[in-house]
């Protein structure tokens, strides 16, 4: 995330092919070969699911929140993501859409958050420090400095 924000040709690759630009960084393997990468942006809040069971791209983000496995939200993000993202303390505004994308075996998904406000000029170290597990599923979003 880090890198697609401070580098433009990395995150145009990123977005073009995911699982090639995440191999790139040494990040593949079982349940994350086959990745797709959607942006947050000022109009489109994207969130991650598995409503069938768990899958989750592991390799990348490290074990699923056992909350991301349970029935409750696997059911519930998909029926109600403005409910179930305000529980997560994440607000999205009515004018603001709301996209919920559905991992299977065969693919999984990962949200680039929006760069926030504030960190034009940072290195990439220090972005790094500012990325979460939840902002990269949609549950949670990059706070500013």
């Amino acid at each position: 995330v880090a890198k697609a924000w401070s580098d433009p040709e990395y995150k145009r690759r990123l977005l073009a092919d995911a699982t090639a630009a995440i191999a790139e960084l040494g990040f593949s393997g079982v349940q994350g070969e086959d990745m797709q990468v959607v942006e947050n942006t000022p109009d489109v809040h994207n969130v991650t699911v598995c409503t069938l069971c768990s899958c989750y791209p592991w390799p990348v983000l490290g074990l699923p929140p056992v909350w991301y496995k349970s029935a409750p939200y696997r059911s519930r993000i998909v029926i109600d993501p403005r409910g179930v993202l305000a529980e997560f303390g994440v607000n999205i505004p009515e004018s603001k859409e709301v996209r919920v994308w559905d991992s299977s075996a065969e693919l999984r998904y990962l949200v680039l958050p929006e760069r926030p406000a504030g960190t034009d000029g940072w290195s990439e170290a220090q972005l790094i420090e500012l990325v979460t597990r939840d902002s990269m599923i949609g549950t949670g979003l990059v706070a500013a400095p």
